[in-house]
């Protein structure tokens, strides 16, 4: 058998790669949650699914750090060098030409992208007919220094060295359901035989019936949906009671595909939030300035209720 027709050894989780190339650089996965704008459990969770993938250890993990072990030394020497190349690459080809129609390039995370931003972009091409827009929905913490993107906006804590952070929103999770599977309000005791919907904030339900006295029961059936828009899917086709983020379910609230059975519960916080970030050059460009504006425009209807 010729090299040429070799079966390929599958390649990682790109994904994967990029929550280990940045848990690597700081080894901390709470640092590279920061960094990569999602939660610790989500890194965690790549960086385990890297490890299965490859068949070996990449950290040692310990009460307060964790280490690099060899074979972990060794991925991320080489991803350091393959991650640099490929920013030096993109930005040398998606340089935009000097007569090109003036443009803004954003960046966010996808699940707020495609339940928040998407439906409200038609509005801005509308009021300005003479830009375009292109927007990266990615997990992949932007470099502003080697990518070619005006703004970012991301969730997290904040603290973003080196740019111009506004805090958009904050964010909270509340519990939503489809009216076909919960027309009205909903008691306590009847929530007890629903499935538990749930993204990556596994200790959401917990809190939640925390906050009105009771522990959460050992019985209930509950479904972890790590990505959280294809939560407020399963939630929209009635598959059960879901713990969401307010930020997308804000606008199948307003249309009534879904509703809240416990309308007068107090939000549970996650103490993060959206912040539009940005380099002080490039937000003064007028296109950039435009949608900086619309957005903040378009962010007060994220005030959390009650």
């Amino acid at each position: 058998m010729s090299s040429s027709s070799a079966p390929r050894t599958p390649l990682p989780s790109l994904n994967a790669l990029y929550a280990f190339d940045a848990a690597a650089r700081h080894l901390s996965f709470t640092q590279a949650a920061r960094e990569l704008g999602v939660t610790q459990t989500a890194v965690s969770h790549q960086v385990r699914t890297l490890e299965h993938e490859l068949g070996c250890a990449l950290f040692r993990r310990g009460p307060q750090r964790v280490a690099l072990t060899p074979e972990g030394q060794a991925w991320a020497v080489e991803l350091a060098a393959v991650f640099g190349r490929l920013r030096e690459v993109n930005q040398r080809l998606r340089q935009t030409s000097a007569s090109a129609r003036p443009a803004v390039s954003v960046s966010i995370i996808p699940s707020f992208g495609s339940r928040w931003l998407v439906p409200r972009l038609g509005a801005f091409l509308r009021a300005h007919p003479e830009l375009d827009v292109r927007i990266s929905a990615t997990e992949h913490l932007v470099d502003f220094a080697n990518e070619p993107v005006d703004l970012g906006i991301r969730y997290g804590q904040g603290g973003y060295p080196g740019l111009v952070a506004e805090k958009l929103a904050e964010d909270a999770l509340v519990v939503v359901a489809a009216p076909s599977l919960v027309p009205g309000r909903l008691p306590l005791r009847e929530l007890r035989r629903q499935v538990l919907l749930h993204d990556d904030f596994q200790d959401g339900w917990a809190r939640w019936f925390a906050a009105r006295g009771h522990a959460l029961p050992d019985t209930v059936a509950r479904t972890e949906l790590t990505d959280s828009s294809m939560l407020v899917e399963a939630a929209l086709r009635g598959q059960g009671v879901a713990l969401a983020r307010w930020s997308l379910v804000v606008d199948e609230l307003a249309a009534h595909r879904l509703r809240l059975p416990f309308p007068d519960a107090v939000p549970i916080r996650t103490g993060l939030a959206y912040f539009l970030v940005g380099t002080r050059a490039g937000l003064r460009r007028p296109p950039v300035a435009a949608f900086r504006d619309w957005v903040r425009a378009e962010a007060r209807g994220l005030a959390l209720p009650g």
